[in-house]
């Protein structure tokens, strides 16, 4: 009775936000790792096995009606890579994406722009992903206890949840109350970027050479906090203040480090407070004033 109140739900869902509020209303007392292959058999995928074929990543196989599926997965993934593609296909599944071939390679896993109606879908396959693996309301809590933001939290919430520092990262910007971002560096060369919701816009895009800013540091050691130029990072505008911005590294093997950028949002707001009440406060002096 319980499996089908949730297929009657997700039936009626058509987007990944509405798909995971359902899920996780029949899953109360989930927590992390999630079980992510349970669930996929309870809504319908009746196997995850591994995949022949070298060239993609994972694969969906759906009968004729739509009902039931098979999930493919590449024998080369690494554990927490394999439980990212079966969410990612899982999300293809429950959101019967139109003109999916069934097939995804490793940039697909990693989509986020919507430039596309290709790449649209994939996105939405990743954000699903991304919910059902790293749950808001366990991340929002995980984050809450941690404290103030650490470029050392993310690979701790990387094992904690099973999925890949990457995966980590983006869902720890996606979920923060806090001003930071997470720019991944590689060889020198921004990868890419996540900001939090509320982190001013960046100048910085993939390839681009890293700030010089970013300093070297011990493989798994974090940096302290150093305070950065906010130009080398932010796009600067001539009619708004520079927010202070604290940098903190973390050097991973393969040449990858992890950036984490800070704004302390509340000591921002004081300054721009401080700043507006000394120029209403302060006494101008017009040619016709008396000023002797």
């Amino acid at each position: 009775m319980a499996k089908d109140a949730l297929l009657s739900e997700l039936a009626g869902c058509g987007s990944a936000e509405t798909l995971l509020a359902a899920i996780l209303n029949h899953y109360p007392d989930i927590r992390a790792p999630v079980r992510v292959e349970d669930i996929a058999r309870r809504v319908g995928i009746t196997q995850v096995r591994d995949l022949a074929e070298e060239d993609f990543t994972s694969s969906l196989l759906v009968d004729a009606a739509g009902r039931t599926g098979i999930i493919g997965c590449a024998t080369a993934l690494s554990p927490q890579r394999r439980r990212f593609a079966i969410a990612h296909q899982l999300g293809h599944f429950l959101l019967r994406t139109q003109g999916h071939d069934g097939h995804c390679a490793m940039r697909e896993l990693t989509e986020n722009r919507r430039d596309t109606p290709h790449r649209k879908q994939e996105a939405q396959a990743n954000r699903f992903a991304a919910g059902l693996l790293m749950p808001k309301p366990l991340m929002a809590a995980s984050l809450d206890s941690l404290g103030k933001p650490a470029i050392a939290h993310v690979p701790m919430l990387a094992s904690t949840y099973g999925v890949t520092i990457e995966s980590a990262a983006s869902r720890y910007v996606d979920v923060t109350p806090s001003t930071c971002a997470i720019p991944f560096i590689k060889n020198g060369l921004v990868h890419y970027a996540r900001p939090s919701r509320s982190f001013p816009s960046m100048t910085i895009g993939r390839g681009d050479a890293a700030p010089s800013s970013v300093p070297s540091a011990k493989i798994d050691e974090p940096t302290s906090w150093l305070v950065v130029e906010a130009r080398d990072w932010l796009v600067q505008s001539r009619d708004v203040r520079s927010p202070k911005v604290s940098m903190q590294v973390l050097a991973k093997k393969n040449g990858l480090h992890l950036v984490m950028l800070f704004i302390n949002a509340a000591a921002e707001r004081r300054a721009d407070e401080e700043a507006e009440k000394y120029a209403t406060e302060r006494p101008s002096f017009g040619r016709g004033s008396d000023r002797r």
